[in-house]
């Protein structure tokens, strides 16, 4: 591997990390937020202006920063029913032909997300409510996250073709890879 190419990939896992860590605090933000509301409510009667708005729109990060930390993981849900039993050669077909597409796709939705976030941004859209929410910040997630997806599996697609790995023998190799530089069991 060149070395452009191993610091690319590793500029890409450091941007799926940090976008993780970025979801990570929008998930403490959004509880820290729901408790003071709580207590807003039981102490003073009273509750937090526009704090159901931000709670809200911070979903977008819950849910779109992770993706591509998820995909290099696998860690969404699979059902393998078919493909488990299919031959390799097969099951390569069938895994750059998904590759592309799920690339294809996401990337569409990333671009449109993007213009439907500047449009916003340029609109000044709000949500409706005690206070002013603009929204272009949380939809601003949405193409971040789907961008850095599409990006991994592109990735993903590339790894396939170049070097004749499966995503699952990748994932375990990495996962042994991991294990041997923390000084894990390897599985």
């Amino acid at each position: 591997m060149t070395r452009l190419t191993s610091g690319a990939l590793w500029v890409q896992n450091k941007l799926e990390e940090i976008a993780c860590y970025a979801s990570a605090m929008a998930v403490a933000t959004m509880m820290t937020i729901t408790v003071l509301e709580v207590f807003a409510r039981a102490l003073f009667s009273k509750s937090l202006p526009g704090a159901y708005e931000y709670v809200s729109l911070m979903f977008v990060y819950l849910i779109y920063l992770g993706l591509g930390y998820s995909q290099r993981h696998d860690a969404h849900i699979t059902v393998g029913i078919l493909y488990d039993h299919m031959p390799r050669r097969l099951k390569k077909t069938v895994e750059s032909f998904y590759l592309f597409a799920a690339f294809a796709f996401f990337s569409i939705l990333t671009w449109t997300s993007a213009e439907s976030a500047w449009t916003n941004y340029v609109m000044g859209d709000t949500v409706l409510g005690i206070i002013e929410v603009k929204t272009w910040w949380a939809r601003a997630g949405i193409p971040i996250g789907l961008a850095l997806f599409s990006l991994r599996f592109l990735t993903q697609l590339i790894h396939l073709i170049t070097k004749d790995q499966l995503f699952e023998e990748a994932g375990v190799n990495d996962l042994t890879h991991r294990g041997a530089v923390e000084g894990e069991e390897k599985p």
